[in-house]
């Protein structure tokens, strides 16, 4: 009797073991919204079913027809059929009509897969931000010439999941940008009627803010150059939305109302990612502060450099904007080659927030020539590297907030012994790790029984 019932125990569990299998197995395999929230990562309008073998292809069609859908083409394999389906429904809703379809077995997106390789621009191997293989690219005798493989910021891997950052507008308040370079032209903010050269000009108070100084242009280029083109470089983004707001002069020179004006245009109009490579010492600005305040308001990540003068921005006197402490603001120190802070750049372990490449960066320039480009150093190369990363982020991750795009940005980063102590993180940029952030948990307790 004892056996038998130790028989029936074992059966009941294993019954329930099977039962629960199911339910998870279920759970795993049905369509969520979740299924469309990686842009890029799926045909948009298109579906794989597998139906069950008792369905020749003439059924198949039909039943598809019946949803007003269209069979493609009947895959190599028992059932598989290639489906398109149409606007309005969303992926998760074709998926979920087949999934309950009791004639059907299995349906799925269909999934776009890219290889994994670094884009053709001509000049991509002289990027050593991207992929340092310890290539030699001097152009200062006060910089290393050559690196330390693997001291990049690891955009490769990322370049796996997701090249395309459009849907994100990111702003380039500076000296303006040269919207008609080879690979800016097609990654440029459409401004509309009203704004047709791609954004706005408070310098000389007109809608046409053409970069004279190129500045302004070399940051749009490491921000969002178009990639795999055969020409050029990339951009930590292959496509963007760059938006153009010039409230720096041709000398790189601009004032408190200009830089406001220009932040709250780019908050007004959409901009989920400010990029701003300026800098002034001295007493704090209110109304600039404000113009961060209500950028905060709104959502915006606003990401700046860190300035150039080799100096302590706790101790050695403040830098505006990167020593202002709103939340949404992060302030960029540059590395080098060898992922050293940079001889010239400036830090602050409670100011200073993270590391990125800012030496012999090759970018897009201004002129007339639309394939004009040039290799400078600066934070300023290194802060649009993270602002970059911030419109990959969001793009990546539509239901980020700026708090998101922060904390991944610096938590999701790499140790860097010469940022420790220099900045508040010690990180300097990795790109597939902020991707791949998940913000730990808080709160939780556990007990060991």
């Amino acid at each position: 009797m004892k056996a038998l019932l130790r028989l029936l125990a074992t059966a009941a569990l294993a019954g329930a073991v099977l039962s629960l299998l199911n339910q998870v197995a279920a759970v795993s395999f049905a369509p969520t919204a979740e299924t469309a929230a990686v842009p890029g990562s799926y045909v948009a309008d298109e579906v794989l079913v597998k139906f069950k073998p008792v369905f020749a292809a003439q059924s198949r069609t039909a039943i598809v027809a019946a949803r007003g859908h269209a069979v493609l083409a009947n895959l190599n394999r028992p059932g598989w059929v290639r489906v398109r389906f149409g606007a309005p429904q969303t992926m998760a809703q074709a998926l979920a009509a087949y999934w309950n379809d009791p004639d059907v077995e299995y349906a799925q997106p269909n999934y776009i897969y890219r290889a994994t390789a670094a884009p053709n621009d001509t000049q991509y191997g002289q990027l050593w931000a991207f992929k340092n293989i310890g290539q030699n690219i001097g152009t200062a005798s006060y910089i290393p010439a050559s690196g330390t493989p693997g001291a990049d910021i690891n955009v490769e891997k990322a370049w796996d999941h997701i090249t395309d950052c459009s849907s994100v507008v990111v702003a380039v308040v500076d000296t303006g940008v040269n919207y008609t370079q080879e690979d800016l032209a097609g990654n440029m903010w459409n401004g509309g009627p009203g704004f047709p050269h791609h954004g706005t000009d408070f310098v000389d108070s007109d809608n046409d803010p053409m970069d004279p100084n190129g500045h302004g242009t070399h940051v749009a280029g490491i921000i969002g150059a178009a990639g795999n083109n055969a020409k050029g470089i990339t951009g930590v983004c292959w496509k963007a939305s760059i938006m153009a707001v010039r409230v720096l002069n041709a000398a790189g020179i601009g004032t408190s109302a200009s830089i406001i004006q220009g932040v709250d245009f780019a908050v007004s109009h959409g901009a989920k990612v400010i990029n701003m490579s300026l800098i002034r010492g001295g007493d704090f600005d209110q109304a600039f502060s404000s113009a961060i305040t209500n950028a905060q308001a709104n959502d915006v990540a606003v990401v700046v450099a860190a300035g150039n003068e080799a100096n302590d921005n706790d101790a050695g006197g403040t830098r505006y904007p990167c020593n202002f402490t709103h939340p949404n603001l992060t302030c960029i120190a540059a590395f080098d080659q060898n992922y050293a802070l940079a001889s010239f750049s400036n830090w602050g372990a409670t100011s200073v927030d993270v590391g990125a490449p800012g030496t012999n960066i090759l970018s897009t320039w201004a002129g007339t020539n639309a394939s004009i480009y040039n290799t400078i150093t600066g934070t300023s190369m290194a802060s649009a590297e993270v602002a970059g990363l911030a419109a990959m982020l969001r793009a990546y991750n539509p239901q980020f907030t700026f708090a998101d795009v922060v904390n991944a940005v610096t938590k999701g980063g790499r140790a860097a012994a010469s940022l420790a102590g220099k900045t508040v993180s010690g990180n300097a940029i990795d790109v597939m790790s902020s991707l791949a952030f998940i913000n730990p948990p808080t709160g939780l307790t556990a007990a060991v029984q």
